[in-house]
């Protein structure tokens, strides 16, 4: 009888466990990505229903951009680790799984035939892998859905599970998958990271370059580890620890976009800067940053009882002054009941205490006006405004992240953090010394006035003069509470 052990590393273990229609596990070479997605499809012809003869019938895709590539890794790493139970037939390009009452078809399909293509997306399958997804067209992912759950049917059962399935290392910046896997996954779909290939929790070490000495010796033996590190190593010698190819391929990290450089590529990292569910702390002033012009943009801010700066909310508008902003977007998000009764002060463009040729008023002038207490960042240029941010990107509160950005209700500056607010280059291929102005800037610089006044101890003197204000009017004019 054929004997099959796999044991699933963390990353891999929590992609296998969700139960979303679509997945994508990305991480660094060796990593065991290829394996844990054959042990999925194998687990789900197991689990799946039988149908009126007792067996339990699969059908799946196994798409790659081309055929020498699926014979190449996929296959044979199948054929390896399922011997006895798998069987490839060459003439219609499918794996037959057999074991017990387990009869699924794997088929390979490359996408460099346009005949295969439309092969692919005329079949009725049950799921689908996609292998080093970034390699294929994003687009594909739409019309390949619509072939899924659509095999077992009639006598031969109902699927009762469907899906797809994705593996890849790590995509450049900006791209498409770089977009869909950070900032455009649809409804139903979860994104897994597995981590760097040089950390201590690097996976896969275990199984990775080892002598037949090294493979007798237990699982996490520190010589078996030691071994699967230098696998990785060899890499850092051959490419260079700064080379793009390690970065994406080792490191784990989202490769440098050809069209422009990520101002906080080396200090932004979603998994750990990122959470669910951030809620403001009672008896803490809010922070607002704010850019002003004709796209202004809120970012609502908090520097909680542990030192840490709580992104909690983002507010944008386009195309719409100041007053309208406020009165329209900002107030109603501040009226909920999450922020009522906090102190709060805003922090701006200092270019804002200027009057201007019409009007007497000044920017600040219209903000003290509308109810706020607010103040100028100590400055407009651009570097201290990064390294601002920076420093609270570097430091750590606890094993976590010194600065949080909330998930759900900071979409835009997310995205922004990740890769949208960027360096362009010149025709010649160098860098520009300011970042472009985009759609993610304007979200960007208030969050830098935030972290100035956050980083520089302005907060501590905002709060006592909030305290005092609020002595003074009873919070009308200081806290979020003044306008209902």
């Amino acid at each position: 009888m054929t004997d099959i052990q796999y044991n699933a590393s963390l990353t891999c273990a929590r992609f296998m466990k969700n139960e979303s229609f679509g997945r994508v596990i990305a991480g660094p070479v060796g990593s065991g990505k290829t394996v844990s997605c054959i042990f999925e499809l194998l687990r789900r012809a197991c689990e799946q229903t039988p149908g009126d003869d007792g067996l339990r019938y699969t059908r799946f895709a196994i798409v790659r951009q081309t055929l020498k590539q699926l014979k190449d890794t996929v296959l044979k790493d199948i054929v390896e680790w399922l011997e006895g139970v798998a069987q490839y037939k060459v003439s219609d390009s499918t794996i037959y799984i057999e074991i017990g009452d387990v009869r699924s078809e794997w088929i390979l399909i490359p996408l460099d035939n346009p005949e295969d293509q439309r092969r692919l997306l005329s079949m009725q399958l049950t799921g689908a892998w996609m292998s080093e997804a970034i390699e294929m067209d994003i687009n594909l992912v739409a019309p390949l859905s619509g072939r899924i759950g659509r095999y077992p049917s009639g006598r031969s059962g109902a699927a009762n599970w469907s899906g797809i399935i994705a593996d890849t290392n790590m995509p450049a910046e900006g791209s498409d998958w770089h977009k869909f896997m950070t900032e455009g996954l649809p409804a139903n779909w979860s994104a897994f990271f597995q981590p760097s290939g040089l950390s201590e929790d690097a996976e896969n070490l275990n199984y990775l370059n080892q002598t037949p000495d090294t493979k007798a010796l237990p699982l996490n033996h520190p010589d078996r580890i030691a071994r699967g590190k230098l696998y990785y190593k060899r890499f850092v010698d051959m490419y260079g620890e700064e080379s793009d190819w390690v970065k994406r391929y080792v490191k784990a990290e989202f490769g440098d976009d050809p069209s422009g450089t990520a101002v906080f590529r080396t200090s932004f990292r979603q998994s750990f800067h990122v959470v669910e569910g951030l809620e403001p702390i009672f008896g803490h002033p809010l922070l607002i940053g704010q850019d002003f012009g004709r796209d202004p943009c809120s970012v609502i801010c908090q520097v909680d009882h542990r030192g840490r700066l709580l992104v909690l909310e983002e507010v944008a508008a386009e195309d719409i002054g100041l007053e309208q902003h406020i009165e329209q977007k900002l107030k109603p998000v501040l009226n909920q009941e999450r922020y009522l009764g906090r102190p709060l002060a805003m922090i701006g463009d200092p270019s804002g205490v200027s009057k201007s040729s019409i009007y007497e008023e000044t920017t600040f002038d219209v903000l003290k006006r509308m109810g706020f207490a607010a103040y100028p960042a100590p400055t407009n240029d651009i570097d201290p405004r990064i390294r601002a941010v920076e420093a609270w990107l570097m430091k750590q509160s606890d094993g976590g992240g010194a600065i949080l950005f909330d998930k759900l209700r900071c979409p835009t500056l997310i995205r922004a953090m990740g890769g949208g607010y960027r360096y362009a280059k010149t025709k010649s291929g160098q860098r520009k010394p300011l970042p472009d102005k985009n759609e993610y800037s304007h979200i960007a610089d208030a969050l830098q006035y935030a972290c100035l006044a956050a980083h520089g101890r302005m907060t501590e003197m905002m709060a006592r003069r909030l305290t005092r204000r609020v002595a003074n009017d009873n919070g009308v004019r200081a806290s979020a509470a003044g306008w209902t």
